[in-house]
Formats: structure tokens, C-alpha cells, sequence
């Protein structure tokens, strides 16, 4: 997917944390943080836990979304287990894959790597496809 492909950023917070989808491989989904500014950061300083789980959530529910023949653009996350491997700095990489789909839920996986290539954070989830009208339905 090129970057003219790419839908714009429908996440005010991935906005707010300046985080954005990027062209990735067939069959998955990036999503880069290219800064980690100080409010962003715990007191390691190393990425916030939540903006660890904020950009692994973010990878698995596009990668939903990004199914051929998904019945909707928006999955919402069911439940999701995450592991820290390291403290995440610098530049940020979230990789997220389907693993199993079906018409309402869709199970994956995802990776968040550092600029180094090295893994910092995993996890698992399971999403549920939005029928109902999102915020971002009424934009379109």
C-alpha cells in the first residue's frame, strides 16, 4: 500500500500521539511513532505502557478492518494480552496480522520494534467487527 492509499488517520489519538499508519507488506498493517516526546514517556524514560498497548491495539483492529470481504472498517477490541519485552525507545514500529476471521470476530497479532529492529512489546487480541454508524461514518 502506497501512501496515497493509505485512509487518513481516523484515530484523534493516534493523532495526538503523532502515530500513523505506513505502507506496509500484503497482510499487514504499520503503524510508526517517529518521536516519543517527553509526555509520552514514563519515568524509565521509556515509552508509556499505554502507548506501548495504544499502538499494538491500534495495528491488530486495522488489520481487522483491512480483511478482504470484512464486514465493516472499524473492529473493536474484545479483549487483548500484551507483553513487555524491553523498555521501548526512540522511534517506534507497530506490526499487526490477522491470525483468524470470521463475519463477526477476527483474532490477531502484533509486534512493536524499536529503530534498532529489536522486539520491545507483543500481543494478542480479538476484535469485533462495528456494524453501527461510527463518528467516522458521518464524515464520509
Amino acid at each position: 500500500m502506497s501512501e496515497a492509499e493509505l485512509p487518513p488517520e481516523r484515530s484523534a489519538f493516534m493523532r495526538l500521539i503523532g502515530a500513523a499508519q505506513v505502507p506496509a507488506p500484503e497482510g499487514k498493517v504499520w503503524v510508526r511513532l517517529p518521536e516519543l516526546r517527553p509526555e509520552l514517556l514514563n519515568q524509565l524514560p521509556a515509552a508509556h505502557g499505554g502507548v506501548v498497548m495504544a499502538l499494538l491495539d491500534s495495528v491488530m483492529s486495522r488489520a481487522c478492518a483491512l480483511q478482504p470481504g470484512a464486514p465493516s472498517q472499524t473492529a473493536v477490541t474484545v479483549e487483548m494480552s500484551s507483553r513487555f519485552h524491553r523498555p521501548a525507545r526512540g522511534a517506534l514500529l507497530a506490526e499487526g496480522w490477522v491470525v483468524h476471521a470470521s463475519r463477526s470476530l477476527c483474532s490477531c497479532a502484533a509486534e512493536l520494534r524499536d529503530a534498532q529492529g529489536q522486539v520491545v512489546a507483543t500481543a494478542s487480541g480479538t476484535f469485533k467487527y462495528w456494524l453501527a454508524p461510527t463518528s467516522w461514518n458521518s464524515r464520509e
